[in-house]
């Protein structure tokens, strides 16, 4: 099969033996959409889709189909090739949109009793919301079936740049101020705390955005990146940070957990995307898009910018969209060079589905694409590792002390794969 080479791949002579994924619908915001509430007159609006988003159960989804106006449908419309979408709420912003991120309660999470009758958010009525971050700075919480404003979080100076939530509910909310705010939805969003995070690297005292925050899985860590060319990791236990990773040479777009939490995958202007161990720093691997890469003394910017990155539901494989125009998919077994790839125009952000069966990937051109990648089945190993590592009984650094073999004991850290 042919296939366009370019010079960000690292071995022209076999670029068209790499698997081409499979697009199976796209969806463009170039047309007339019913708006949930009032649209502002004299207003240019952008056609960018920066944000695409499943719900936790994988029965919804959402995209930013132009700056500002939201998507909400059910993910069996937008897996399908259904253009009509009938169900489909359309969720007039007012505000550009930046950020997007269902919300989910679950069993633990109550209404806080003495509060009932003057609580806004009522998880027993709304058990899923979506939480939309704002150019303005506002961070809206939103009702999925009829798009009315449930709550407005205001105390950001900047731009929303990203939003993830713990399994507690406890909302996090990076901006371009700098800063990273956390506010406990079980408590109709009452925000309890806050991070200059420029202070915790070594350009402290500078103004640098925030673009990325994600919290780990167990919900004990938050890991942020931006304009200061690191990774900052939050120990939440005790609100201080526990580990500043340094190795990107640019501004570091973003960063995401893999399932199990113990593994941390960032993407950064510098055509790189670094995996890292998320307790120690380590370096497990460099992912790289540009051959040769660029000198680290001269890290401008180039033609293969890594925009965003996913890990999969296995937590062995991640994704990567550059804005050279391919999506890449990558086996930590073999990282010097991706497995198979896939062409999209001005690729932006992407997102796996629950079951990680599809991947959604907006555009700047304000297209939304869904790809269904290739399905590989974990190993049993694997499997019994990712059940270790999420496992309460069993923190990282208690592996030590388990009486098992000591190879089982580095698989479990990942110091072997």
């Amino acid at each position: 099969m042919d296939v366009e080479v370019r010079q960000s791949f690292p071995d022209e002579k076999h670029a068209a033996d790499f698997d081409i994924e499979k697009i199976v619908t796209k969806h463009s915001a170039h047309h007339d959409v019913n708006i949930a509430n009032e649209v502002l007159p004299h207003r240019k609006v952008h056609t960018v889709c920066r944000n695409c988003v499943w719900s936790e159960d994988g029965k919804l989804f959402a995209w930013a189909c132009n700056e500002y106006t939201i998507q909400i449908m059910s993910a069996d419309a937008i897996t399908s090739n259904n253009q009509q979408m009938e169900d489909t709420l359309s969720v007039e912003c007012n505000y550009p949109v930046t950020s997007l991120l269902f919300v989910s309660s679950n069993e633990t999470v109550q209404d806080c009793g003495d509060n009932q009758g003057y609580q806004l958010l009522r998880w027993r009525e709304n058990k899923t919301v979506m939480v939309v971050g704002m150019k303005s700075g506002r961070v809206r919480v939103i009702n999925v079936r009829d798009g009315s404003i449930l709550l407005e979080l205001i105390d950001h100076k900047d731009h929303v740049s990203s939003l993830s939530v713990s399994p507690s509910l406890i909302l996090v909310s990076a901006s371009y101020d700098g800063t990273i705010k956390f506010w406990d939805l079980a408590d109709d969003g009452n925000m309890f705390h806050s991070f200059l995070v420029a202070n915790y690297t070594a350009c402290r005292g500078v103004r640098h955005k925030v673009l990325s925050v994600a919290w780990s899985p167990d919900g004990a860590r938050v890991a942020t990146t931006g304009t200061f060319k690191a990774v900052v990791i939050f120990d939440m236990r005790n609100k201080e940070p526990s580990l500043t990773l340094s190795g990107h040479v640019n501004r570091v777009n973003r960063c995401q957990f893999s399932p199990d939490g113990t593994l941390l995958v960032s993407s950064s202007v510098d055509t790189t995307c670094i995996v890292w161990n998320s307790y120690t720093g380590v370096i497990i691997c460099r992912l790289g898009h540009q051959f040769p890469e660029p000198c680290p003394w001269f890290p401008g910017e180039s033609d293969t910018d890594v925009l965003d990155c996913a890990f999969s539901k296995t937590g062995l494989q991640v994704v990567t969209a550059a804005d050279d125009g391919y999506l890449r998919f990558w086996d930590l077994h073999s990282p010097n060079s991706p497995v198979s790839i896939c062409a999209v125009d001005n690729p932006l952000c992407c997102s796996f589905n629950q079951n990680g069966g599809f991947l959604a990937v907006g555009s700047t051109t304000g297209d939304l694409v869904i790809v269904q990648p290739t399905r590989t089945l974990p190993s049993l190993l694997q499997l019994c590792r990712l059940a270790c590592n999420t496992s309460q009984h069993i923190q990282y650094d208690s592996v030590d002390k388990l009486v098992i073999p000591t190879t089982l004991k580095n698989y479990l850290r990942y110091d072997s794969f």
